[in-house]
């Protein structure tokens, strides 16, 4: 039994984390702090009764998500990326999902197109219960996995890189609920294009779809001023 104790600590300190992280997630998905909001270390760890170390490791986990980004001065804010930041992740990000997508179509074998088709509709289940965090998670899994079967590993982790920042802009999202359902018909369009083995299609489709997305998240950053 030597080291149990340590062991368990570790183990109370996780769940703890875990409960910190998804408190402050819910937090700022219902609005209770805005984007570009600064958060004080101190008055939350005392309100939510945590130490100042258990809350730091729970913000940093919400920076991975992308709903707080760490400032130089080691302070942290709700995330709240700017129209040039939206702009360059979005174009960057059709030209190379794009290929992704054709490369995909051209390489995929017949069980990954299974796979793709459960991503899909974890997706549209997510969709038809409105429920945003639900579908941001399966909408990067499915992304993610279409770069997968690209089978190009420096596309891939370009992509995997890229996807990291476009986390940040989930933020911005949470405030277009109508946005909702054209994504989902596009990326119904984007499953079609494999179901039929249509590599440009597949290609069009994705870089359609993330340019409709960035055009919406620049509007949604015009009306905030």
């Amino acid at each position: 039994m030597i080291g149990g104790g340590p062991r368990r600590a570790e183990k109370k300190f996780k769940s703890l984390t875990k409960l910190l992280n998804e408190k402050l997630r819910e937090a700022i998905v219902s609005g209770k702090f805005a984007p570009g909001e600064k958060l004080a270390e101190e008055t939350l760890s005392t309100s939510l009764h945590v130490s100042r170390v258990a809350l730091r490791e729970a913000l940093r986990l919400l920076e991975t998500e992308g709903y707080v980004t760490f400032l130089p001065n080691n302070e942290v804010a709700v995330s709240k990326p700017t129209r040039e930041e939206v702009q360059d992740y979005y174009m960057i990000a059709s030209a190379l999902e794009g290929l992704a997508a054709r490369l995909a179509v051209e390489n995929a074998q017949p069980e990954e197109i299974a796979h793709l088709r459960e991503l899909h509709q974890l997706l549209k289940e997510a969709c038809q219960k409105r429920d945003l965090t639900r579908y941001f998670d399966a909408n990067s899994s499915f992304h993610r996995f279409i770069a997968e079967i690209a089978r190009n590993e420096r596309l891939y982790r370009l992509i995997d890189q890229l996807r990291q920042e476009i986390q940040k802009t989930r933020i911005l999202s949470l405030h277009l609920p109508q946005r909702l359902d054209y994504s989902m018909r596009e990326h119904d369009q984007i499953m079609d294009a494999f179901l039929k083995k249509n590599s440009q299609l597949a290609e069009s489709t994705m870089v359609r779809h993330l340019n409709n997305q960035m055009e919406m998240l620049r509007k949604a950053l015009d009306q905030k001023g």
